[in-house]
């Protein structure tokens, strides 16, 4: 059992839980009555939509692989699904974002779980 992926899962669900229903009603809903074109509303929520499955898909991953870590290859999922959670928290510190402060945890967490797992 590796805690540190299972940490990750936990705060990435309850991030990808909040993102479902805090994500669509404060920015999205403001944003469908803006007036702005269709097509561009439409990826918007293409866009969302994306994001809240790679959200929920790497929380699965975690939890999966933190209960029983099975072989080399789930570390390496592992460590890309930290890689990137640490690339979009970047990209939300880029544009003074606060969601930084829950991906970055992430992150660090399966990127640190991956590393003392190996030892």
């Amino acid at each position: 059992m590796n805690r540190l992926w299972l940490l990750a899962a936990f705060i990435n669900l309850v991030a990808s839980v909040m993102h479902l229903i805090m994500g669509y009603y404060d920015p999205l809903l403001l944003l469908q009555n803006s007036g702005m074109k269709s097509e561009s509303i439409d990826t918007l929520n293409a866009v969302w939509y994306m994001a809240t499955l790679v959200m929920f898909g790497s929380s699965f991953l975690l939890l999966y692989f933190g209960v029983k870590p099975k072989s080399r290859a789930s570390f390496e999922i592992v460590r890309l699904l930290g890689v990137l959670y640490v690339l979009f928290a970047l990209i939300f510190i880029f544009f003074s974002l606060p969601q930084w402060f829950v991906l970055l945890p992430i992150g660090l967490l399966a990127l640190y779980g991956t590393k003392a797992s190996i030892k």
